[in-house]
């Protein structure tokens, strides 16, 4: 059955087929296929598709929205269960005293596992802007406004110290008071620095966030600054003065996160709701670009791999299967947005086989790298089994081939990865195979705050599982933004990464943030793809 879904999949007419086999499953009819009018019906230039009219469809014969499976959720499934999810065991860890600093905003960069403030003071802006991004998120699952707040403090902080308005990028080292510490700046800190403001901004359509996203792109595709034109590539770094060219890692190689990270971290987030036809053009136009030079630079035998120069090497930098996989669903989700999909192909010739390669079956759990051809290293990285998830959770939409395979993989990540240890919650960073943790962790260990993991991978994975676990619920997503009245029913709304169609637009609470007179608006979406 695996191979006629694919096959069916990637062949033409295939939505008629696939109708056809999901209604002898129960799962319902597929709308009728449109006419083929040539034009990108999910790219830069679309509104939301706003319809009650849920007989006309969206989508193209490429990529388009399959009704949910028919039969009860598994429980670790359901939308409820991540909203509660996030809730209870990821939210507190960001929402106590601790985590907000002095001013408000100066998210410290290292905490406890009980969430107390570290002595080691600097501040990593890229980890505040994953705070940022956290809040955001939250508030995108949950509709909480006091997380809004969080973010909108983290956002003023972040952009009156992090930002460099003179000389371009975003600083990469800041002390307690926000001071520069004169170090590399790499296209990833940038790209990450923006990370929280492309959320936010998606949230609430701030103007100034968006011109610090312009500005953003705008600094990564210059060739006086970080693109280098002769390679279709966005250089690793720069040094402090923003001109002299910085190799990462002193090896003569590329690094795949220098193109990956604008994509993940802001562009692909950003580009369907920029306020004009113009900028979502520019947008797209550059997440085309970084998805063919990640396809054409890196990727070789399937894989995706973290230096030009590593290819076919395992056991070097970033071969892992949250890089890779990671890539996969960055490439995806671009593709869909592109009218040609001419990425389609370099997806799926092999993106299920490497899922049910990065499965551990035996366990219902996911591994953590690709060690040769054939073999894998067992347990994970917590953000690696997140990215895991996310993918496998966006395959699921397609023909509903790995709901056990989730049902098993989200169970272990509520039951292995929430931290029982401590009271505040959040994410362990690693199990073994068994789902153990690799470590027994000091309360004064900073394994689950420091510079490289934050709230990004515990909130967006939290986000993603419920978003998608309300369409399995039952074929509805309900989202919260926060918009000026005039705009409520016109703001070009979009459920997360993902393509869907708006139904109903509920106005709520209004409120001041930023300075900004604003509107709670809840989304429902359906017909997500």
């Amino acid at each position: 059955m695996r191979g006629q879904f694919t096959l069916f999949f990637t062949a033409p007419g295939r939505r008629l087929a696939l109708a056809a086999l999901l209604a002898l499953a129960g799962c319902g009819s597929d709308p009728a296929v449109p006419a083929d009018t040539g034009v990108d019906s999910v790219g830069s230039d679309t509104a939301d598709g706003t319809s009650a009219d849920t007989a006309t469809p969206i989508g193209d014969e490429t990529y388009f929205p399959v009704p949910p499976p028919a039969g009860p959720v598994p429980e670790s499934l359901t939308g409820a269960r991540w909203a509660v999810h996030y809730t209870d065991d990821v939210a507190p860890f960001w929402t106590a005293a601790e985590a907000l600093g002095t001013p408000v905003g100066n998210f410290p960069t290292y905490r406890g596992m009980d969430g107390r403030v570290l002595p080691r003071s600097e501040r990593r802006p890229r980890m505040i802007s994953r705070q940022i991004l956290g809040y955001a998120l939250g508030y995108l699952l949950t509709g909480d406004v006091q997380l809004l707040e969080h973010a909108q403090a983290g956002s003023d902080w972040l952009r009156a110290h992090a930002i460099d308005r003179t000389k371009g990028g975003c600083r990469e080292l800041l002390n307690v008071d926000g001071g520069d510490v004169g170090s590399v700046r790499t296209a990833q800190d940038l790209s990450y620095c923006m990370t929280g403001l492309a959320a936010l901004f998606f949230v609430t359509r701030d103007p100034a966030l968006e011109a610090d996203l312009e500005s953003a792109r705008g600094w990564l595709f210059d060739p006086a600054k970080y693109w280098d034109a002769d390679n279709d590539r966005i250089r690793d770094g720069l040094a402090a003065d923003m001109s002299t060219e910085v190799d990462v890692d002193n090896d003569g190689g590329w690094e795949l996160v220098a193109q990956l990270d604008p994509v993940n971290a802001f562009m692909l987030l950003a580009q369907p709701v920029m306020s004009t036809p113009q900028a979502r053009e520019r947008f797209l136009t550059g997440l085309r670009t970084l998805v063919q030079t990640m396809v054409d630079d890196f990727r070789q035998d399937g894989l995706f791999w973290g230096v030009s120069t590593n290819k076919g090497k395992y056991g070097t930098k970033h071969v892992d299967w949250g890089h890779i996989l990671k890539s996969y669903w960055m490439v995806l989700q671009v593709d869909k947005r592109l009218a040609d999909h001419p990425f389609h192909d370099v997806v799926f010739d092999q993106v299920y086989t490497l899922v049910d390669r990065a499965y551990d079956a035996d366990n219902g759990r996911w591994s953590k790298r690709p060690t040769s051809a054939t073999n894998v290293e067992y347990g994970s990285d917590w953000w690696i089994y997140a990215e895991e998830d996310q993918l496998a959770a966006t395959l699921d939409l397609i023909d509903h081939r790995y709901t056990e395979t989730l049902a098993a993989t989200a169970g272990h990540w509520l039951s292995d990865y929430v931290d029982g240890a401590y009271e505040i919650g959040e994410i362990i960073p690693g199990i073994k195979r068994d789902g153990s943790p690799v470590w027994t962790w000091p309360a004064t260990d900073s394994a689950k705050c420091n510079e490289w993991k934050n709230a990004f991978h515990s909130s967006e994975h939290a986000l993603v599982m419920g978003l998608l676990g309300q369409y399995r619920d039952d074929g509805e997503v309900e989202l919260h933004f926060a918009v000026p009245a005039a705009d409520v029913e016109t703001f070009i709304a979009k459920p997360y990464t993902f393509e869907g169609r708006v139904v109903a637009r509920q106005a709520g609470e209004t409120f001041t943030l930023g300075g900004r007179e604003l509107t709670k608006v809840t989304v429902t979406f359906t017909d997500i793809y």
